[in-house]
């Protein structure tokens, strides 16, 4: 451009190829921008060296950090979940990233306690356990969200005294009351309104729980029970412990050991998306930070040989 007209470049190439490269680099969209790209220059000769202009800006901003678009989603706080597991995950279990303390329900709990638990925290999923005289030991029984749980508080099903209900399910509810509700008609724990009988009676949850939720042993790889979360689409996912008391009664030979094993859990903990975060998981591991640098650096180099090597 110093040299004006007798220079030979053509201002308006470099122009259109300096755009697709900082486009190419922030936005890592190759393939969309070359074909605006072209639409607008309506030159098809261009194709070869835009596409190359694209794949090495975006081959080298790939090293160094991430798109755009995945930074304004952290800067909002979106728990979005990357498509790969990260190489530190594999270095740990579920059983080291579950947080607590676990809120359990019984499977009939007390109208107080669920109301209790429903105000003062905000999870959306509850494990349900059975325990004596429901069963010999306590196992788990599976799954209750907060939704189900606030619409049994708002129908009022609730018994007298702490047994099974014999009543058709059915017959009392629909589909729909069950169904999954807009965004803007969730119900909440204060519109509903209980006298103090109501809060001493009981509630059978095993009609309404889900007694199938998906479930992971506490040795899982970290890395595992991501892409099973992700590919499956799930909100929660419960972690049990590696054995259960039923199998190990056998091999028990004193009381303190039989004691133990009845006062373990069936359920370690539960997984949601902000458990999978790299600022919860770094947050808690904070010496998987240095391996996960370490990996960032030996990319940079093997980059900056690359490119040495072709200069």
């Amino acid at each position: 451009m110093l040299m004006g007209s007798h220079s030979t470049l053509n201002h308006g190439l470099f122009a259109v190829l300096g755009s697709a490269s900082l486009l190419g680099g922030s936005m890592r969209m190759t393939v969309s921008v070359c074909v605006i790209l072209l639409e607008l220059t309506n030159n098809l000769l261009l194709l070869p060296l835009v596409m190359l202009v694209l794949l090495i800006s975006k081959t080298v901003a790939d090293v160094f950090n991430v798109d755009v678009y995945d930074m304004l989603v952290k800067l909002k706080g979106l728990p979005y979940l990357e498509a790969h597991a990260e190489p530190y995950m594999r270095q740990l279990t579920v059983g080291d990233v579950v947080g607590g303390p676990l809120q359990i329900f019984n499977g009939v709990e007390k109208v107080s306690n669920i109301v209790h638990v429903l105000k003062t925290t905000g999870h959306h999923g509850f494990p349900v356990v059975d325990e004596p005289p429901f069963s010999s030991s306590p196992v788990l029984y599976g799954l209750m969200l907060r939704a189900h749980l606030l619409v049994l508080l708002k129908k009022k099903v609730f018994l007298h005294a702490r047994t099974l209900a014999s009543i058709d399910v059915s017959k009392q509810f629909s589909a729909e009351d069950f169904a999954k509700r807009g965004s803007c008609k969730h119900e909440n724990i204060e519109g509903i309104h209980l006298t103090a009988e109501e809060m001493d009676m009981y509630v059978d949850l095993h009609p309404y729980t889900n007694t199938s939720p998906y479930t992971v042993v506490e040795t899982m790889s970290l890395a595992k029970a991501l892409i099973l979360f992700r590919e499956v689409g799930l909100r929660h996912l419960l972690v049990i412990p590696k054995s259960s008391s039923n199998s190990l009664f056998g091999a028990c030979l004193t009381l303190k050991c039989v004691f133990g094993l009845l006062q373990r859990a069936p359920v370690v903990g539960i997984l949601t998306r902000h458990d999978f975060m790299p600022e919860h998981i770094l947050g808690t591991h904070p010496f998987q930070l240095q391996s996960r640098w370490k990996t960032i650096r030996v990319g940079k180099s093997n980059l900056i040989e690359f490119l040495s090597g072709l200069c």
